[in-house]
């Protein structure tokens, strides 16, 4: 389950970002979470909730919005959102020239500090 060593490297960046600004402690951690990132979130969740004991997060709350893919096509230059689970086809023209420009990635937000 690849979402521990994810929510170990959030973990370490948030408390690293939170020293730089002499935070006593994080409340909140605001994350995008694309649907191709290959992340699952429940599971994110529950490893977030363990690996948060003893650490600059352990009051903080995981809030998570979750991104749809975005296609751009190279054929007719449109940026749509995928229909369904179908990343191979520009929505706008049927071309296959297509690449994902969101939804793959996941993006740390924001974090709320003390």
């Amino acid at each position: 389950m690849h979402e521990f060593s994810v929510v170990s490297s959030l973990i370490e960046s948030c408390e690293e970002i939170a020293q730089h600004n002499q935070a006593e402690k994080i409340l909140a951690i605001h994350l995008d979470i694309g649907e191709r990132s290959g992340v699952n979130v429940a599971l994110l969740k529950s490893a977030f909730e363990e690996f948060k004991l003893g650490s600059l997060c352990e009051q903080a709350k995981l809030l998570i919005q979750e991104s749809k893919v975005e296609l751009t096509c190279d054929s007719c230059h449109q940026s749509n959102l995928a229909n369904e689970l179908d990343y191979t086809h520009c929505p706008s023209c049927g071309s296959e020239q297509v690449k994902i420009t969101k939804g793959n990635e996941m993006l740390l937000l924001r974090l709320e500090m003390k």
